[in-house]
């Protein structure tokens, strides 16, 4: 370690927007170095779990525990197979299984994530209920305007503030967040609500339908059991919705517009109910069921955009500000928390803050863009051009799917959605 570089970190004031797993990592990875840190988050209290899960390799889970991110016990459920199912008239109940696809990862609650990130940022640090409305860089520092019309300046500002991002619009205004052409239909279901439980007891159930396909698997519960009976269904629908159509999608029952997503019990009913309706036509009974039964549904839409870099001058952007890739890379979270773990060790290990941030931000801009062409990829297989499974055997799904999936990445075991 250079000998200087913990003066370097001691000397620097450093704000945070976005107060998310990505916003918390940097938060609590920078606090460590000993840098004096700000939170922003815009929220007025703390990040609502919507009871969502996610997916990270196994040896992702250890290097975070050895950094002392995430408790030792954080419980997840082991998967080993994306089981590749397809309704027909005469496997209409639990599906053809076409394919029992390799897969080697680890699935989480998201707010079991979230809270073990939260735990660790000091709350001197946290400022809930902060929205910045401006970001404006000078030679060596940078102001940040909130809301109530104060300002607050840093030598370094990290963004990561989503895929909406203000830190990134203030960089890069030429950047286009695209609309895929489809959403995200999410939902979850407590495991006693089930009838059974064996169809989900293993794996990732991953189910094709012409035009997208469905997820379901098993996350710890909402108190982090993961006993039989205790556990919770996760789910995720891709349904077309033309982008001519989306606003009109994305409205919710008292007739708001919302951007980008619908909340919880914010869908209108006959939405949600045709939602329903239309799964039964598309995916096997069983997991239609789990559908029906399932509360307060919620979507929202897909997009992406890659980025030309991921710092200009003291700004820096991590998460989904930088770089946006569809969920089907699974990459969201674990992207974010990458960011902020290679900044930390950057700064720590270099000379300058110049240099430390010349060197990630190559690193970064190269590695985060690179996850948006896989999710691309992804997103033509399962989705744009999905063929149909129910004429296709082990054999030829993997044929297939190579075909079109050639990019190798880090997170590729972590295919979930």
């Amino acid at each position: 370690m250079p000998a200087n570089s913990n003066q370097i970190a001691k000397n620097l004031k450093i704000g945070v927007v976005g107060g998310s797993i990505a916003g918390c990592t940097v938060a609590i990875e920078l606090v460590r170095l000993g840098c004096d840190v700000t939170l922003f988050e815009r929220s007025g209290d703390e990040l609502k779990d919507r009871g969502a899960g996610i997916g990270v390799p196994p040896s992702v889970i250890n290097t975070f525990i050895s950094r002392d991110l995430v408790d030792a016990d954080i419980p997840y459920f082991p998967a080993t197979t994306f089981s590749r199912i397809w309704r027909t008239p005469e496997e209409h109940q639990y599906g053809y299984l076409a394919w029992d696809q390799p897969a080697q990862l680890a699935a989480l609650n998201w707010g079991a994530l979230y809270r073990n990130l939260r735990a660790r940022v000091p709350n001197s640090v946290y400022r809930a209920n902060q929205r910045i409305v401006s970001i404006n860089q000078g030679d060596e520092q940078v102001a940040l305007e909130l809301a109530d019309g104060s300002n607050a300046v840093f030598d370094l500002v990290v963004c990561a503030d989503g895929y909406a991002s203000l830190g990134r619009q203030t960089l890069f205004p030429e950047v286009e967040v695209k609309y895929a052409g489809y959403v995200l239909w999410r939902g979850f279901l407590l495991e006693n609500e089930l009838d059974e439980w064996q169809p989900l007891d293993t794996g990732i159930r991953c189910l094709g339908y012409p035009g997208g396909h469905g997820i379901f698997y098993f996350v710890p519960g909402p108190n982090g059991s993961v006993e039989r009976g205790e556990r919770l269904v996760n789910w995720g629908m891709y349904v077309p919705v033309a982008e001519s159509d989306i606003v009109e999608f994305l409205t919710d029952k008292s007739g708001k517009q919302w951007e980008g997503s619908l909340p919880p019990g914010a869908m209108p009913l006959q939405t949600e109910r045709a939602l329903k309706d239309k799964a039964y036509e598309r995916i096997p009974d069983y997991y239609a069921d789990i559908l029906e039964k399932s509360p307060d549904t919620f979507a929202y839409s897909i997009y992406d955009c890659e980025v030309p870099a991921y710092r200009k001058g003291r700004i820096c952007l991590a998460g989904d500000a930088g770089a946006f890739a569809r969920p089907h890379s699974a990459a969201g979270a674990l992207k974010g928390m990458n960011d902020a773990v290679s900044l930390s060790d950057a700064i720590r290990t270099h000379t300058t803050l110049e240099d430390a941030l010349t060197q990630w931000n190559i690193e970064r801009t190269a590695a985060n863009n690179r996850i948006v062409n896989f999710g691309n990829q992804l997103g033509r297989a399962l989705v744009k051009e999905i063929p149909d499974w129910s004429k296709m055997n082990a054999t030829s799904m993997e044929k297939w799917f190579t075909s079109i999936v050639t990019m190798q990445t880090e997170y590729l075991p972590a295919k979930i959605d």
